[in-house]
């Protein structure tokens, strides 16, 4: 019921120029795929079975991957036209999150870059791929592109610090990020937010938004019901109990700095105005784009903004 909710909430509000949602009954891998159709498959890698949208269309892929208090559905806005402009696409639900497995252990950021990495090569993709994350995504985004230098031809990250690169220390002692000390203390964020799933979110979603209206009541319907799943609530906070490994592996990863392009998104009243200066700590060459009017859901909040802006980094199909 859960799965099939989203899906046709995916195939109202992901066609564009004649491109729909459509479920798939096998893995993609082993389908055969109308160019321009965004797909829903699952496949395992590294022990997980992964959820992920994938359409085929031409040139190098855009891997697209979202944080916390979303799933691939987040990318409803910006996933269409992306593969409208002729791009393969890829939008998997993160370890742990949407209707991907929801194992115990394995939510440090380059443990979760690896199975992106082994899900990218299962669907014949790559080698060679273009990175977008958000928010957690962000930080596994980073994580894969520091393992697979010469395998990422442009990296994008989208309205998040990364753990262990100055000023993380500041941003995780500020009132701004009190989510990450409470969602880190073991059990008690579960206890006090399962059944309050929907409740939570819809005020979690407003208090780091500027343009609240991107999250309708479907919206949060759709979010609140991926939540309710068993294990989700505690595989997304293990993500923030993973930070302290998380630090200490980025600060090895930023010895040697990115060589590829990297963009930086933020919104103007969230993380823009510091995350320029923020990943040229790890990247040689980073050009930045703020967001106007958003908060931290930037593809939610402003998306024909995050589209402009990726497409103007993102070289087209065949050029």
């Amino acid at each position: 019921m859960r799965r099939n909710l989203i899906l046709t909430a995916l195939a109202a509000i992901l066609t564009v120029g004649g491109f729909s949602s459509q479920a798939a009954s096998t893995p993609a891998a082993t389908t055969t795929q109308t160019a321009g159709k965004i797909e829903d498959g699952k496949l395992e890698v590294n022990g997980v079975r992964y959820h992920y949208l994938l359409a085929k269309g031409q040139g190098t892929p855009i891997v697209l991957l979202h944080g916390w208090a979303s799933t691939s559905y987040m990318w409803r806005h910006v996933m269409p036209q992306l593969v409208a402009r002729g791009h393969t696409v890829l939008a998997p639900d993160i370890r742990g999150l949407g209707d991907t497995a929801k194992p115990a252990t394995g939510y440090e950021k380059a443990i979760v870059a690896e199975d992106i990495h082994a899900l990218v090569a299962k669907l014949g993709l790559g080698p060679e791929v273009y990175v977008v994350g958000h928010d957690l995504g962000g930080m596994v985004a980073y994580a894969y592109a520091a393992q697979h230098r010469s395998e990422v031809a442009r990296l994008a990250i989208l309205d998040v610090p990364l753990p262990g690169i100055e000023p993380w220390e500041q941003i995780t002692r500020s009132p701004r990020t009190w989510h990450f000390r409470f969602f880190a203390v073991q059990d008690v964020p579960e206890m006090l937010i399962a059944g309050r799933e929907r409740e939570f979110l819809k005020w979690f979603h407003n208090s780091e938004s500027v343009n609240a209206s991107a999250f309708s009541n479907e919206v949060e319907e759709v979010y609140a019901r991926e939540y309710a799943v068993p294990g989700a609530l505690r595989a997304g906070f293990e993500y923030y109990r993973a930070f302290p490994l998380d630090a200490k592996t980025n600060q090895q990863f930023a010895q040697q700095k990115l060589t590829m392009p990297v963009l930086g998104v933020g919104g103007d009243q969230s993380f823009g105005p510091i995350i320029g200066e923020h990943l040229k700590q790890v990247a040689d060459h980073v050009e930045v784009v703020q967001i106007a009017n958003s908060g931290h859901w930037v593809a939610e909040e402003q998306p024909a903004a995050v589209v402009s802006a990726l497409t103007r980094f993102i070289p087209a199909p065949g050029k």
